[in-house]
């Protein structure tokens, strides 16, 4: 379009009176133009390099000065097709490549900036520049969601600086949350915060952050209470919360009530790990242990217990803990046979409602358990109705309903509840990250 408009203006020009025997050089009317840019008289800048354009349309430096001076004169479309034309005749100019890059960053094509930057990093001789290209991209992509695609430009940024320590806690933060490799991070972290506080007294706290989250990755917990202890920035601080004892032990809580057993006994033997004092920890994995045990006898004396009961309220009491003995210990069939002769009592509990639910949702049966469910949410019994609320959650999270399970788990869930929702709801919004990603 540019060109076309280049063509028709020459015409009318060579058809003036004035401009008939005009003979001057490309290079005048460029010179012309830079006058005239200069002054702020953009339409007569810009007339003037397209005549040089017509003249000599070979140089990429005219159609650089033509692109600048048209983002002057706000016509960012053909500003954008003459430093396009620009590297198609100089695939080198630095400038072109990083003006086309911020036009597309304030466009939010971000593709396309990191495309000109890598480009502006490839060119430019300067170690200080190139190492300022890499970083615009790295943010570019932390701040986009992209931020696995970060590692060939980390590595890039690292062979121009290797001790940059900002470079390092991003290649730290690549590594804790991209690559899972702690060891990497861990390197990369402390060699950035040995540097800060050589140069500073200390490090920002999310460098002692990241150290102490790649730390407690690899299970070296006494060295992430050491970083962690180094953080006073209390939104930072509040992160290292999920790592503490308490609030694992919580999340642990959490899953044996859900009867996710074997996740439970992974994370309180970790809170173990964590401070071999933590007594509830222990107490919870004895009762863990004493379920995985044969208990075939315990069972056989609370059936004959139910079988003797003349009082139908005692009874439903003593068959409930059956039906929860036999779903720890993984038992469905001999569950679901005590659920129907709970049944038969007329009694009906909250609990044993949703320990029904539970075995529909081992079963993968979740239209069953949710039409249960539903009924014990408006129980008087509030441990009940948010253990009910807790497995919607997961429910919906299982069918890939992320907006749905967002929203549950968003909910005001009390005690232990309160952990779990937090961590259903963190991996919730990381598959929504993902599914927009990959739309």
């Amino acid at each position: 379009m540019t060109r076309l408009y280049s063509l028709i203006l020459i015409i009318l020009i060579a058809a003036s009176t004035t401009f008939a025997q005009d003979e001057s050089s490309a290079e005048d009317y460029f010179v012309k133009g830079e006058v005239y840019a200069s002054v702020g008289q953009l339409p007569e800048a810009i007339m003037s390099y397209e005549i040089a354009i017509a003249k000599d349309s070979t140089n990429a430096l005219y159609y650089y000065a033509l692109g600048l001076a048209q983002i002057r004169h706000k016509r960012l479309g053909e500003a954008i097709d003459a430093f396009n034309t620009t590297i198609e005749l100089d695939s080198n100019n630095l400038d072109a490549h990083l003006k086309l890059a911020l036009i597309a960053k304030d466009d939010k094509d971000y593709e396309m900036a990191i495309k000109h930057l890598d480009e502006a990093f490839r060119i430019t001789p300067d170690l200080d520049r190139k190492l300022a290209y890499k970083t615009r991209i790295i943010n570019i992509l932390d701040k986009t969601g992209k931020f696995d695609q970060a590692g060939p430009h980390l590595e890039d940024a690292k062979s121009v600086h290797p001790q940059n320590s900002y470079i390092l806690y991003m290649d730290a933060k690549y590594h804790n949350y991209v690559t899972k490799n702690y060891e990497l991070a861990k390197t990369s972290m402390q060699i950035a915060i040995d540097k800060m506080e050589e140069e500073k007294g200390k490090a920002h706290d999310h460098y002692y952050y990241e150290l102490g989250f790649a730390h407690h990755s690899l299970e070296e917990y006494e060295n992430a209470t050491s970083a962690f202890s180094q953080v006073t920035n209390g939104k930072i601080k509040s992160k290292t919360t999920s790592m503490s004892p308490k609030y694992q032990y919580q999340l642990a809580l959490s899953h044996f009530q859900m009867y996710d057993i074997k996740r439970s006994e992974k994370i309180l033997n970790a809170v173990i790990k964590m401070n071999n004092s933590f007594e509830p920890a222990y107490d919870l994995l004895i009762e863990i242990k004493e379920n995985t045990l044969d208990r075939h006898e315990v069972v056989k004396l609370l059936e004959h217990k139910v079988s003797i009961q003349m009082d139908n309220t005692r009874k439903v009491r003593i068959l409930a803990d059956l039906i929860d003995l036999e779903i720890k210990y993984g038992d469905y069939a001999n569950a679901k046979k005590h659920i129907k002769e709970f049944e038969q009592c007329g009694i009906p509990l909250p609990d044993v409602r949703f320990m029904e639910a539970i075995i529909d949702y081992k079963e993968n049966k979740f239209d069953d358990a949710r039409d249960k469910l539903l009924t014990i949410m408006n129980t008087k019994e509030s441990k009940t109705k948010y253990k009910a609320l807790m497995l919607i959650g997961m429910i919906q999270m299982y069918e890939k309903n992320y907006e749905a399970a967002k929203i549950t788990f968003s909910q005001n869930f009390p005690g232990e509840f309160k952990v779990a929702s937090r961590e259903y709801l963190k991996s919730v919004n990381k598959e929504v990250d993902i599914a927009k990603k990959n739309k």
